[in-house]
């Protein structure tokens, strides 16, 4: 099996590390691709593609790039060679794990098509598969700045590369199910923090911090700043973490990591020091719905660096967002503004 190797240079900024890796990566799986596959993969950096992105089942919008399932088994591992360069272990278990349910998905589905006699569902669960996911790189990696993407079903990942920095948003993730009820794989769940972290810090508000971050005892359908919908949230809404005590706000940066450091550990720690200069006591915390880990719920991680939404639309299907409101696909260092379209179902 090949691998990329990046030489361990103390001379470059800690900062540096994953840009680095990341570009030999996305060179060595460029390198794998023919010139039929490089029109469908590699695009300008200033394409406004960039920023039209889609968390559906291909079958409901065909994402842009190049599907996985139509690579050989040499890029595949390029692929994924750049997926583990571009994220920490954790990041990448669960982004692989999202794909993989996918296939599990085409096999109960179509199970359960047979079962039923229902060939329309059975052509519905034909789509379901980890081959369905599409990557596009934009610019030239290793030449200037750049960047990538990789979507599908419930997973979608957008990186930049610019003067040795690493952006990684927006990121969606998200499971239906969340576990698996039975079955040889019985128990298995793709993304099992993100939920409970949000009701492990609910929970341990007070009632006056409770009444202040519960918004509404209804649960909205969706999170509200998903795919082509950026920039829809005009106000921070909640109670304010400079309210919070010290195991408050342990517990509320636990939740944050759990979604920053799905980045590479040096991309993360940027961001992370860029909420620190924007100040840990300005983000917001709001809630909707129910405080039960088994039942619906939304909640929302805001401020000047950051937003994370978590929507459980129902008790087995959760769907998450990580956007930096100033940066998203890396606007602020490119200078470049990208118009992000809704996907046309």
């Amino acid at each position: 099996m090949s691998m990329v190797a990046v030489s361990a240079d103390e001379s470059l900024p800690m900062h540096a590390r994953s840009a680095t890796q990341m570009t030999a990566a996305a060179s060595a799986f460029v390198e794998t691709l023919s010139e039929n596959q490089l029109g469908e993969t590699v695009f300008a950096l200033d394409a406004d593609a960039r920023a039209t992105w889609s968390n559906l089942p291909i079958v409901m919008v065909r994402p842009d790039g190049l599907l996985v399932g139509s690579l050989n088994d040499d890029q595949r591992r390029a692929l994924h060679n750049l997926l583990r360069a571009s994220m920490s272990s954790q990041g990448y278990g669960k982004f692989s794990n999202i794909m993989r349910l996918d296939d599990l998905l085409y096999e109960i589905e179509v199970a359960a098509a047979e079962k039923n006699s229902n060939p329309r569902r059975r052509e519905f669960a034909e789509t379901r598969s980890s081959g369905n996911y599409a990557v596009a790189v934009y610019g030239d990696p290793g030449n200037g700045d750049w960047g990538w993407k990789l979507a599908g079903h419930h997973a979608a990942v957008n990186f930049t590369v610019a003067d040795g920095q690493v952006g990684f948003t927006p990121t969606f993730l998200g499971s239906s199910p969340m576990i698996l009820e039975e079955g040889r794989y019985a128990g298995y769940s793709a993304l099992p923090h993100e939920g409970t972290r949000g009701v492990d810090f609910m929970a341990s508000l007070n009632t006056a911090q409770q009444k202040a971050a519960l918004l509404d005892s209804d649960v909205p359908r969706d999170i509200f700043e998903g795919p082509g919908r950026r920039a829809s949230l005009s106000k921070y809404e909640g109670v304010r973490t400079d309210e919070l005590s010290v195991g408050q706000m342990q517990l509320l940066r636990v939740l944050i990591e759990e979604y920053i450091r799905n980045a590479d550990f040096d991309a993360a720690d940027a961001q992370l020091a860029l909420i620190n200069e924007t100040g840990w006591d300005e983000l917001w915390f709001s809630w909707r719905g129910p405080v039960d880990v088994n039942d619906k719920f939304y909640y929302r991680v805001h401020g000047p660096r950051l937003l994370i939404e978590y929507n459980r639309q129902n008790p087995n299907h959760e769907h998450m967002i990580v956007r930096d409101p100033m940066n998203d696909y890396g606007e602020d260092w490119l200078e470049q503004h990208y118009t992000e379209h809704h996907p046309t179902l």
